[in-house]
């Protein structure tokens, strides 16, 4: 006999959609898809849609564009995306840099900040330095071979990147601050957080 999969029933009018924002390797992506599961959503990750509306990887953007090139195209992508509904929606880490970026993720749905401490960020950047490759802003750190100067940049660039950013994510409708759970676990936090919140709007 097949298994059943049982989503909580959120209403779909209080959740059309979700956007998880957060910092650069704060486990967007992975929490994510857990949540997606947990939930019965689908995933859009911002990035992936504009590298194939683009026919360009983000890195290559950045390198021949600039930043600011990519900033627009992460809001024409936004824009595009209006109509779409169930789906956890995963910005870049620098899109709520843009006020209008931050009014159209709000209009997709509520947005969920994942506030990973910056140390574990910085943990998980040293510890798999592939990842920096498909990080454009951190990607100069993966040539500095010394460990203690590249966590030392690692630190003071994410610490930048914050300052500039963390008004933004504080806007958030719900925040989750996990350090060293599984994202599954993280995922399954979120979902009880969504459930009981859907229920205290109810009574």
């Amino acid at each position: 006999m097949k298994k059943v999969l049982e989503y909580p029933t959120l209403d779909r009018k209080q959740f059309p959609n979700l956007v998880v924002v957060g910092a650069t390797a704060s486990g967007k992506t992975t929490v994510a898809y857990q949540l997606a599961r947990l939930i019965g959503f689908g995933v859009l990750d911002l990035d992936d849609w504009i590298e194939k509306k683009h026919g360009r990887r983000i890195e290559d953007i950045f390198a021949q564009d600039g930043e600011d090139t990519f900033r627009r195209m992460e809001t024409e992508a936004l824009t595009a995306i209006g109509g779409i509904l169930n789906h956890i929606i995963i910005p870049g880490a620098g899109a709520v840099e843009r006020e209008e970026n931050l009014e159209l993720m709000r209009r997709l749905g509520p947005t969920i900040w994942l506030a990973t401490p910056m140390s574990e960020v910085v943990y998980r950047l040293m510890q798999r330095p592939e990842e920096l490759e498909k990080r454009p802003m951190l990607m100069e750190a993966k040539d500095i071979p010394d460990r203690q100067q590249r966590q030392a940049y690692l630190e003071e660039r994410l610490g930048q990147m914050e300052k500039r950013r963390v008004d933004q994510y504080r806007q958030a409708d719900y925040a989750m601050t996990i350090s060293f759970a599984t994202a599954g676990t993280c995922a399954q936090f979120i979902k009880e957080l969504l459930v009981s919140s859907e229920a205290a709007d109810n009574v």
